[in-house]
């Protein structure tokens, strides 16, 4: 059995409220138990906290984790919520590996942290993190750590012409713990929906083009729920009154508010209740081809709702046809719709049988463990 820190935001601002992320990260920390692990989650805040926040990581880790296997360190490194400070120091003495579940643009190593190695980074924005870490300094985007992972499948092949800044990048594929979506398997006949930061990330330039947001590639497929006939439903913090919701709710687009999410529990609601996923990506992913997938379309997956995503060079390592398409305009998102509601037991099966082979939280973060050099199981 291995001691493993795992670090990330939960309740810190840029993430609070957003169910889907606290699933990502609940779903890594179970993964890695179920292995026998000992798990320690770490988030360490870059400024003082508010009492909600605090009462709010309190609660997520009395209903989904272990309240004495858990601490919130406030920016001076002092315990908030949780584990005691003794025990905190305990267990960082005794630990095996520290895993970060992003890139926090830092370069030194988590406080009260430090004298952990080995340390593993798996990073979960390429396109975004490698442009930006090329124009400026590499380790004060992704810090410094001996192993490197990124959800981005194609960095260094043939695919993706992204630096890879003298890093050797491992492949990686965000968990998912089949337990959590197997309860209510029946086919739904809702409607497809996605949850989206629309204007997340901005702007980049990538080989002469702009690559823009969410927004920038929702605007291609602004027709798809004239052409399947049905809404789609779209949780975003566009305004109400925002002329370009107000264009997409009169072709057919349904928004949600992100309330609807802002926990793990309504998320996995949310995905349940939905036919499938249809969703675009950003732009640094589409037109770099670095083979992101989403952690949200892989809880799809699980949960045997097919999924509908616009290509980012994932076609290249995962099945699809059957269950997942990969979409590169509009027309192809409708065929993909009208497959799905023509056979949509066959597509459920299949969407379940891709997240088992491609995504339990068994085979992804024993591959991982495994290629940081340390026991896979406990």
């Amino acid at each position: 059995m291995a001691t493993l820190v795992v670090v990330e935001d939960l309740v810190g601002p840029s993430v609070r409220g957003r169910g889907g992320h606290a699933m990502y990260v609940l779903q890594t920390l179970l993964g890695l138990e179920r292995l026998g692990h000992r798990v320690v989650f770490v988030e360490c805040l870059d400024r003082q906290a508010d009492a909600a926040a605090v009462a709010e990581f309190r609660s997520l880790m009395t209903r989904w984790w272990h309240p004495d296997a858990c601490a919130l360190l406030a920016p001076d490194g002092r315990v908030l919520s949780g584990m005691s400070d003794a025990a905190l120091d305990t267990a960082a003495a005794a630990a095996d590996a520290v895993i970060t579940l992003a890139a926090h643009y830092r370069e030194q190593p988590w406080p009260r942290l430090e004298g952990i190695r080995p340390r593993i980074l798996l990073e979960q924005d390429p396109g975004y993190t490698h442009l930006w870490a090329a124009d400026g300094d590499v380790r004060g985007v992704f810090g410094e750590h001996d192993v490197y992972f990124s959800v981005g499948t194609l960095l260094g092949t043939e695919h993706c012409g992204l630096p890879t800044l003298g890093i050797e990048w491992h492949p990686y594929r965000n968990p998912v713990v089949l337990d959590l979506w197997s309860g209510d398997n029946r086919v739904p006949r809702g409607r497809f929906g996605t949850v989206a930061g629309l204007g997340d990330y901005g702007w980049l330039e990538y080989e002469g083009r702009v690559l823009g947001p969410k927004i920038e590639q929702l605007r291609a497929y602004a027709a798809l729920p004239e052409l399947v006939g049905q809404p789609i439903d779209v949780v975003a913090d566009l305004d109400a009154g925002d002329p370009e919701r107000d264009e997409l709710v009169a072709r057919g687009w349904h928004f949600r508010s992100p309330a609807d999410v802002s926990t793990p529990e309504k998320f996995r609601d949310f995905v349940l209740e939905s036919a499938g996923e249809f969703s675009v990506a950003k732009g640094g992913y589409t037109g770099t081809g670095c083979g992101w997938f989403s952690d949200r379309s892989a809880c799809f997956l699980a949960a045997g709702r097919p999924v509908i995503l616009q290509a980012t060079g994932f076609e290249h390592v995962l099945p699809t046809g059957s269950g997942l398409f990969a979409v590169r305009d509009v027309d192809e998102a409708a065929s993909a719709v009208r497959a799905i509601r023509a056979e949509p037991e066959r597509h459920a099966g299949a969407a379940r049988e891709i997240a088992r082979d491609y995504f339990d939280s068994d085979r992804v973060l024993t591959q991982m463990l495994e290629t940081s050099g340390l026991p896979s199981t406990g």
